[in-house]
């Protein structure tokens, strides 16, 4: 059973759902960007500046009363103390001692756990609902490791945004309007230096700003670039040992370090000189202010009373005056930061989808392709208008030197990009209309580097699944040669077989472990489509020969469409399509190009191995 207070923190918890993607909106500049995100937040936002403003009057309130407190004593003898004054020394105990209290708790509430917890799950669940949606390709257009720290830190950005500037302005304005207030009440001339004191903190304040976002904003830029830098250096330190000297390592590190060290240190230099500004004009209000409070009460005109509240309002302007432009200072470093991370999260979708995009539905799996052109945006490479008709059911063999067309004719067929020209369609449903979610689950794929997770075996097998059964699952790994090595698996955390970890990218697999995992994979998914993308290049040969027989029935009732170097692995494919730069050169099944005398003839006389020589003529 839970208590009060754990059911009155979790209402503050449970008062926005930081899921709510209605309205959700990609933007790429600051203002709009954070506009976006209030509606599920409205009535917290509204709850949250109530309350640091009740907080906020509650503080000026208690300051003012201590300084009548001491002109209460002043004035009144210990015998008539509380007959005259009784009851309202105990309303201001009760405010002292419930309501603060409790309007502070109600600010912290609203602000730290209603806001705080939530406000960031909110922007990064939305940004990944936008970064799931776009394309392969452009996610090979930027380093993963700065998109994902642009992707965790755009939360906080968002979140301490929203927090500090509501309590800077919403608890230390009016903490400042309250305070004028009261002494112009005393004396309209102490308001004078007081108003004057604020304008020139506006007004260096307006003038820094902008300087001091953009230092952050290229201080953010160089921090995400080091973060990108340092987890492609890890996630290919194998490749770097082999290759690179340590000294060149490390120098081109050092290169990056510094490069965010002299961001760093631009922004500490506005930081040091505004700090030290400040610090100057607290120091002429702080005299001035005490000072003219004692000229009053030497004149009779203030109280001591008066006069105490000043010294304690001037000491506490100056502590809050510190607070806010620390709040400020943070609110327009993460105004730089949210700016910077924009350039990644605040990118619209590469290739788009309708909402109301129908579902691909397979019937035959027949693959139509016409004037298809794709050249990455350069003046050549990729594909140069290729017409192909792949009938359903036919096994096609896709052949060519390298940067012939090969992986791109099968990255326009999943869409990972959206060709420049041409059309592909399949069961005459253009893939541009339909759902891109449908299209890439009637297509089954296992690709030469077999992409792993770092999860169990049976995790990157399903990876989600929850409708396959062991059964399902043995039968698939058993068909993929894979069961036996899987059984004797065995990770540092203690897990074993099918809930061994595999570690990142399937470090800890051989590459012929993590391609037959990934045939174990497609097997399962039973797609009416199937594209093999040098499937087993990573086996030896004995291990190929098991898995090349499985794949026959695998195939049955299949399109498929298989890339490979290893002339063998096709041979015995219904047509075989030979690629050169760009175009179709041949095509026919592997006896009429061997009589034809062509390229694919040449490829078969010279290689060795069953590989093709990718070397020009």
């Amino acid at each position: 059973m839970t208590g009060p207070y754990e059911r009155i923190t979790r209402f503050f918890l449970n008062s926005i759902d930081p899921y709510d993607l209605n309205g959700a909106k990609p933007h790429s500049t600051v203002w709009p960007y954070l506009k976006s995100h209030f509606k599920p937040l409205r009535y917290v936002l509204i709850a949250s500046v109530l309350a640091t403003t009740c907080a906020a009057m509650v503080e000026v309130w208690l300051i003012r009363y201590a300084g009548q407190i001491i002109d209460i004593l002043v004035a009144s003898s210990p015998a008539n103390l509380w007959e005259t004054h009784g009851t309202g020394l105990v309303i201001a105990a009760l405010i002292v001692l419930f309501l603060r209290p409790f309007v502070q708790f109600l600010r912290l509430g609203v602000n730290d756990i209603a806001l705080n917890c939530n406000a960031a799950n909110l922007v990064r669940w939305r940004a990944y609902d936008h970064l799931i949606r776009q394309s392969v390709g452009w996610f090979q257009e930027d380093l993963s490791g700065r998109t994902s720290g642009r992707f965790v830190e755009i939360g906080n950005h968002v979140a301490d945004i929203i927090y500090k500037a509501i309590n800077a302005f919403g608890f230390g304005v009016v903490y400042m309007i309250g305070v004028v207030v009261l002494m112009a009440g005393t004396d309209i001339w102490l308001a004078v230096p007081l108003l004057l004191w604020l304008g020139l903190y506006v007004a260096i304040l307006t003038w820094v700003i902008p300087r001091m976002v953009n230092a952050q904003q290229a201080f953010q830029s160089a921090k995400s670039a080091l973060v990108g830098t340092v987890v492609d250096g890890f996630s290919n330190f194998d490749t770097l040992k082999l290759f690179a000297p340590k000294n060149q390592i490390a120098s081109e590190q050092r290169i990056c370090l510094e490069d965010t060290r002299q961001r760093l240190f631009e922004t500490r230099q506005i930081s040091v000189a505004l700090w030290t500004t400040l610090i100057m004009l607290e120091a002429v209000v702080m005299v001035g202010f005490i000072g003219y409070g004692i000229w009053l009460w030497a004149s009779g005109i203030a109280t001591i009373g008066v006069v105490s509240a000043m010294i304690a309002l001037s000491l506490r302007i100056t502590t809050m005056a510190d607070w806010i432009l620390d709040s400020i200072w943070w609110v327009f470093l993460r105004v730089g930061s949210l700016q910077e991370a924009l350039r990644t999260i605040g990118q619209p979708i590469a290739i788009p989808q309708a909402d109301d995009a129908p579902q691909l539905v397979v019937n035959k799996g027949g693959i139509e392709i016409k004037d298809l052109r794709h050249h990455y945006g350069q003046d050549s490479g990729g594909l140069d208008g290729i017409s192909l008709a792949i009938k359903p059911g036919e096994k096609i063999g896709l052949v060519g030197r390298s940067g012939a067309g090969k992986s791109t004719l099968v990255n326009l067929i999943l869409r990972f990009f959206e060709a420049e020209e041409g059309s592909i369609s399949v069961d005459d449903q253009d893939i541009r209309v339909v759902d891109q979610d449908s299209l890439r689950g009637a297509i089954g794929m296992v690709a030469q580097q077999a992409a792993l997770l770092n999860r169990s075996v049976k995790d990157n097998i399903l990876l989600g699944r929850t409708d396959v059964s062991d059964e399902q699952l043995f039968k698939a790994t058993k068909l993929a040669c894979a069961d036996d090595f899987i059984t004797g698996l065995r990770d540092n955390k203690g897990n074993s077989g099918y809930d061994a970890h595999v570690g990142e990218r399937g470090v800890k697999l051989s590459g012929g472990q993590r391609q037959r995992v990934a045939l174990a994979r497609v097997i399962l998914k039973d797609a009416p489509i199937l594209i093999l993308d040098e499937a087993t290049s990573a086996l030896d040969s004995e291990v190929e020969a098991e898995i090349q027989e499985s794949l026959v029935g695998v195939m049955q009732n299949k399109t498929v469409i298989a890339v490979a170097h290893r002339l063998s692995t096709i041979a015995q494919m219904d047509r075989i399509v030979v690629l050169d730069q760009g175009k179709i050169a041949e095509q026919g099944t592997h006896e009429e190009l061997k009589k034809m005398g062509g390229l694919y003839a040449s490829f078969w006389g010279r290689q060795s191995g069953g590989f093709i020589d990718t070397e020009t003529e």
